[in-house]
């Protein structure tokens, strides 16, 4: 008796104990779904699952081959010079015209550090000494258009 009891207890186990069908096995998400698609929006692991209608879909982690990143800025048409790059303690931002312009420089998180002019000028000398080593965005503002570059501060 104890013997078909454990059978009986264990036969579930063993015939479900791998079922492959896709899941989700997360803390958090949530599920989508109509008469011809199925999402899942997990925090966790992801699991893939393909449906096929004429087109296949395909959820779950992919790695993409490229990522087009766009963004609103005009370069400028102005010719620009900014040197030295790595900088220790100042930077030069040279510009072939005298023009009215705003420099700014944020730090990698966002923050504005440092904030100039140019009045009616070509070059404007910045002071770096104070920054931390690190990678900074240089932006330079004429009119409507801007330049971004990118600065490396090292010790």
């Amino acid at each position: 008796m104890k013997k078909l009891l454990l059978i009986l207890i264990a036969l579930p186990m063993i015939g479900f104990g791998q079922i492959l069908s896709p899941s989700v096995i997360g803390s958090a998400g949530v599920s989508f779904s109509n008469s011809t698609a199925k999402t899942d929006l997990t925090v966790g692991e992801v699991v893939i699952e393909t449906f096929s209608n004429n087109t296949i879909l395909t959820q779950g982690f992919h790695q993409a081959s490229s990522i087009e990143i766009t963004s609103g800025v005009v370069n400028l048409d102005i010719k620009t010079k900014v040197y030295p790059n790595p900088t220790t303690n100042f930077l030069i931002v040279e510009i072939e015209k005298t023009v009215n312009a705003d420099i700014l420089v944020y730090d990698i998180n966002g923050k504005l550090v440092i904030q100039d002019k140019l009045n009616n000028e070509q070059q404007k000398q910045l002071d770096f000494s104070f920054l931390r080593q690190g990678n900074y965005l240089l932006h330079i503002n004429i009119a409507d258009n801007q330049s971004v570059y990118q600065i490396n501060k090292s010790k």
